[in-house]
């Protein structure tokens, strides 16, 4: 189970990650690696993962929803997107992902459901 190229993979319950054609961001002193693809129905979709493999998420960017995959301080969840994506979809920008990532992390954020 894995993306494009086995950028990044899932085997056993561990995480690896190909650094090779990603980007590497900075957020509250933690690195993040991330890259985007085009999904399986066309769409484009972003991948997410923290250097320290204690973070992974994605997020399909017609529909605004950014799916938690794994989150080693509150589980698997999908959160809500609190900002329009249609003037985003075809521009992931750093400060894009800063805010697909603080949305994440945040305690601020409630999984769709109301959970």
């Amino acid at each position: 189970m894995g993306s494009q190229a086995g950028s990044i993979f899932i085997k056993g319950g561990v995480v690896g990650v190909s650094k090779k054609g990603k980007r590497k961001i900075m957020i509250d002193g933690n690195v993040y690696w991330w890259f985007a693809e085009e999904g399986d129905g066309g769409e484009p979709v972003v991948h997410i993962l923290a250097a320290d493999h204690s973070f992974l998420a994605d997020c399909n960017m017609y529909c605004p929803v950014l799916r938690i995959t794994k989150d080693s301080r509150k589980g698997v969840r999908d959160l809500a997107i609190p900002f329009d994506v249609s003037d985003r979809y075809a521009a992931f920008t750093p400060k894009y992902i800063e805010e697909l990532i603080r949305i994440g992390i945040s305690d601020n954020f409630n999984t769709l459901g109301g959970e």
